[in-house]
């Protein structure tokens, strides 16, 4: 919803008696010369808002920036829709307003929860930016809103990021509009220093502890989960399966259709087969790298890996620290898989070895190699059944390093 915003454009648009409407049910302090102002005499209103005392002007300024957020149609309607939702039919009286400043103006001034809450559910009903992520594939799976429930989910979103020392307060505010469930989380942030000036004017150091969101969208007629949250790919692997477990009771579907996606968890038997084709150049293949979480606890990994001149299998690792007793294969999950392939390119008797990694669900990074080595590890991929993509959708990948940064390069010698 990130739309140009300028204070002198915005009063452009707003009836002086909406204005002086907002300023009087806020307790605004205004200067002598507002009564003297105008209709339709801009520069002389955002003169005497420049002349607001601190305090008051900013919080004209939040409202103004609020106001221009909801200036749009679809915003109107679902202002409209959410004052309905709560028991009171405004569509007439926004209807009288011109434009849709003035319209989403009046609701804010008459029905404030409306507003906010419209807001809100604007924002997480068009997700847009790189830190919302869909799933798909949930197949109508109907969700749990009780209080346990949702409890249960802000103690485990809360849980994973304590451990980077914030999140230890988590707040909720969950929605039900149109089938469709809303969680919005606001966590502890990490300890900021705020310098500001005070009412008085002194400049001020202070020990600031914002919030942070997360906002979870769950549509189950369409089976799909949107997830927005900072961070990296873990992360957000993370919150999905502790929704999935507390809100869902189910586990997070394999993949997104028409997006590739990647199984792993076969990886943990040694027989798995890797089949290659000497024809095409393909000479041989071997897994370097496994780590590893349990179905138990998806929060802590082990990474088993073997240099690439070792003769020593991951395998005879895995065998040695996960002992098939004590750990049936079944509950173990691979979390990310580093492969090495021996080819030979075309025209060419020079046997060649490239590394690549690949994370669950949907991350792999041979984006980064060069064409012909990426056809080889993807054909690889497929032929062993690990890479499930629909034609027209080799370059969805929109993360080349599988643990989020910018680092993780493809592997070529």
């Amino acid at each position: 919803m990130a739309r140009h915003y300028a204070p002198r454009a915005v009063l452009r648009h707003l009836p002086l008696h909406l204005i002086n409407s907002f300023v009087s049910s806020g307790g605004i302090a205004v200067g002598p010369g507002w009564d003297a102002l105008a209709e339709g005499d801009v520069t002389a209103l955002y003169a005497a808002w420049r002349d607001l005392p601190p305090g008051h002007r900013e919080a004209v300024e939040l409202m103004l920036r609020h106001v221009h957020e909801m200036a749009s149609e679809a915003a109107v309607r679902g202002m409209i829709a959410e004052a309905r939702h709560r028991g009171r039919e405004i569509a007439d009286d926004v209807a009288a307003f011109d434009g849709h400043h003035a319209k989403a103006l009046w609701v804010l001034i008459n029905h404030p929860p409306a507003f906010h809450t419209a807001r809100q559910l604007l924002a997480a009903a068009f997700p847009n930016g790189r830190f919302w992520n869909l799933t798909d594939g949930f197949g109508g799976t109907a969700y749990d809103a009780s209080r346990d429930a949702l409890q249960n989910l802000r103690g485990a979103v809360s849980a994973l990021y304590r451990e980077q020392g914030r999140g230890h307060r988590c707040t909720s505010e969950e929605y039900e509009r149109d089938g469709c469930l809303y969680a919005f989380l606001y966590l502890d942030d990490y300890t900021h220093t705020h310098t500001a000036h005070d009412p008085r004017g002194t400049l001020t150091r202070s020990p600031l502890r914002p919030a942070f969101e997360v906002v979870y969208v769950y549509n189950p007629c369409r089976g799909t989960l949107d997830l927005f949250a900072h961070g990296d790919r873990r992360w957000r692997d993370e919150l999905r399966d502790r929704f999935c477990r507390h809100v869902l009771h189910r586990h997070a579907p394999f993949g997104a259709s028409g997006r590739r996606s990647y199984r792993l968890d076969r990886l943990t038997d040694r027989a798995f087969p890797l089949p290659t084709d000497p024809a095409r150049g393909i000479l041989g293949a071997v897994v370097r790298r496994l780590r590893l979480t349990t179905i138990d606890d998806t929060t802590q990994f082990v990474t088993l890996e073997t240099k690439a001149d070792s003769r020593a299998s991951v395998y005879d690792m895995l065998d040695r620290h996960f002992p098939l007793p004590q750990f049936p294969r079944h509950t173990l999950r691979v979390n990310q898989v580093t492969f090495t392939v021996r080819h030979c390119s075309a025209g060419s008797e020079r046997v060649r070895t490239m590394s690549f990694d690949v994370s669950f669900p949907d991350a792999c990074n041979l984006k980064s190699l060069p064409h012909d080595q990426r056809e080889v590890g993807e054909w690889c991929l497929r032929q062993w059944g690990i890479l499930n993509d629909t034609p027209g959708d080799a370059d969805a990948d929109s993360d080349d390093n599988p643990d989020g940064g910018t680092d993780g390069a493809g592997r070529a010698a």
